[in-house]
């Protein structure tokens, strides 16, 4: 799309929420603006404020914009990388992407397995922590960043426009962080509610995606459509939990069955997509829900991604507080308290996450022990080590909770989960809509104190004040946390699709560089057998297995 000026001209995927609030600002300016379109004011926008527009963008994004005047081409992604943005510098100029798989066909020389990436995602489970791609000589343009490109002097710049928040507000009451939250949570919801064609929600009945079936209910979505995942050989998931928030607001609710059978034909699918591997089962059951909810014509969903990474959900986090607690000092360190902290532990996972959590922050040589048994480590051959954990500073602020949510909402989790997210659902054609990676939220929850997250032994305890005072304290009580769980253990132990089994351990695979395939038939052997719980790691080497036949070696069409 060109501008009114006819000076810039854009290409552009995602969605800018906050589009109609910035066209009444510029035409308030005197700026003519064509059509009602969010591309339109995006372009407007820029040609006014340059690069000063992109912190004024609430949205999910990767765009291209070439400036006639100024004789450069910006490339930009959203602050949180929802939107993947890739590109190849090279001699002949810059070309870009949102997917590689574009840039190999014009570049097929780059279809060459980038080795420290893979090397690192195996032994360290870090899944897109650097800028670049699993492909030899392609990157991405960070998250928050552009990237400017003069193709008369032939150079590229990368500058970051947005970075998390540096202070603490340790003022801040109860009363006053949870009516914040509401204030914040609501709004974000609201307009990314703003469609022409049908908005349903993913649900699991867990604290996350019920307070957005809450808050889009509260917002004037009558009877949302809702889907939610279970699994064909009777395992329900959270069905039960669902079927509780949906009925609170009389909402309809989708099952969606993923299918044992179908499991390895979909990784196939989903790894050519996702243009790499993964280390998450959870991409089957999701990708069996974004198929059905474009079947039943609803192209927009709202989900939670990226509640747990800012407001603590996963169980290292209340550990660290727990630990931080009892390293302190004062009079408020009395044996009932600790009893409390550690029971409120406990009462929220399971005892087992619990105790292996605590494991795994207290004993760092437990940690490695257990790698060496059933992790990467286990799988090298003799004289490989494994490469140091690649990992982007974090701001020294806070305590360790904050600095651990930090890295892992910017860094080592989300991400990944984000990158597959989006893979997915695009692949059905369904635009996915993230209220809690809404920047003026994410700026709040980090500078929300630590007390407010965990609370009383409860995690997320301003959503589930949130989930109370809207009609779901049964959802918003829940001590229960259980993560998107599949059956993948149990796959894994069958005599089912073991093609791609074979060829790993059969040295074929250009994985044996660092893994001694006996070592890995005896991993699998012992998994099946019910010695060892070895799905993670099973489960990601059969990922990117997939990837290299499908993606490198061109084994079946695309």
């Amino acid at each position: 799309m060109h501008s009114t000026s006819r000076r810039t001209c854009i290409v552009f995927n995602g969605e800018i929420y906050n589009y109609v609030e910035l066209r009444a600002e510029l035409i308030n300016a005197g700026v003519v603006i064509a059509g009602g379109s969010d591309t339109g004011v995006l372009l407007e926008a820029i040609e006014i404020w340059d690069l000063g527009a992109f912190q004024r963008l609430n949205g999910m994004w990767a765009f291209a914009v070439w400036d006639s005047m100024r004789r450069r081409m910006i490339l930009c992604r959203d602050r949180f990388g929802v939107k993947p943005l890739y590109y190849r510098m090279g001699d002949d100029g810059l070309a870009f992407a949102s997917e590689p798989k574009a840039l190999l066909a014009m570049y097929p020389q780059n279809r060459r397995i980038a080795r420290d990436v893979l090397f690192d995602f195996l032994a360290n489970n870090d899944l897109l922590v650097s800028n670049n791609s699993f492909y030899e000589g392609i990157q991405m343009v960070p998250p928050g960043h552009c990237a400017i490109y003069e193709p008369d002097r032939h150079t590229l710049r990368i500058e970051r426009y947005w970075d998390y928040p540096l202070g603490i507000d340790e003022s801040m009451s109860a009363e006053q962080a949870v009516g914040e939250f509401q204030s914040l949570f609501e709004d974000s919801v609201r307009i990314r509610l703003r469609s022409d064609v049908p908005v349903g929600l993913t649900l699991s009945g867990g604290l996350d995606s019920s307070a957005i079936l809450a808050s889009s209910s509260a917002a004037g979505l009558a009877r949302p459509t809702c889907f939610t995942s279970t699994f064909g050989d009777g395992e329900l998931g959270e069905l039960n939990w669902a079927q509780r928030a949906s009925a609170v607001v009389g909402a309809k609710l989708t099952q969606v069955p993923a299918f044992r059978e179908q499991w390895m034909s979909v990784l196939r699918d989903v790894v050519w997509h996702m243009d790499g591997p993964g280390y998450s089962p959870a991409v089957f059951p999701l990708w069996c829900l974004m198929k059905r909810a474009r079947a039943e014509g609803v192209p927009v969903i709202l989900e939670g991604q990226g509640a747990d990474e800012a407001l603590a959900g996963y169980p290292q986090y209340s550990v660290l507080s727990l630990l931080e607690f009892l390293r302190g000092r004062g009079p408020a360190r009395t044996p009932s308290a600790i009893w409390s902290r550690i029971s409120g532990l406990h009462g929220t996972f399971s005892f087992r996450w619990a105790i292996a959590w605590l494991i795994r922050e207290t004993s760092p040589s437990m940690l490695q022990w257990h790698r060496s048994r059933v992790g990467f480590n286990s799988l090298m051959r003799e004289g490989i080590r494994p490469p140091m954990p690649t990992r982007k500073p974090v701001m020294p602020q806070g305590d360790s909770v904050r600095q651990r949510l930090l890295q892992e909402h910017s860094s080592s989790i989300l991400p990944g989960l984000l990158h597959y997210g989006d893979a997915v659902s695009m692949a059905h054609s369904i635009e996915t809509r993230q209220p809690y990676m809404d920047y003026r939220l994410v700026e709040w929850m980090f500078r929300l104190p630590t007390r407010f997250k965990i609370r009383n032994g409860e995690s997320k305890w301003v959503l589930r004040e949130y989930l109370r005072s809207h009609g779901m304290r049964v959802i918003g009580d829940r001590r229960d946390k259980q993560g998107y769980s599949t059956p993948i253990a149990k796959w894994l132990a069958s005599d089912e699709n073991r093609d791609v089994e074979r060829g790993l351990v059969s040295g074929a695979s250009p994985l044996t560089e660092w893994i001694d395939p006996k070592k890995l038939a005896r991993l699998f052997q012992r998994h099946r057998s019910g010695a060892l719980a070895a799905d993670h790691q099973l489960y990601k080497l059969i990922s990117t297995q997939t990837w290299i036949n499908r993606c490198i070696d061109q084994r079946e069409p695309a």
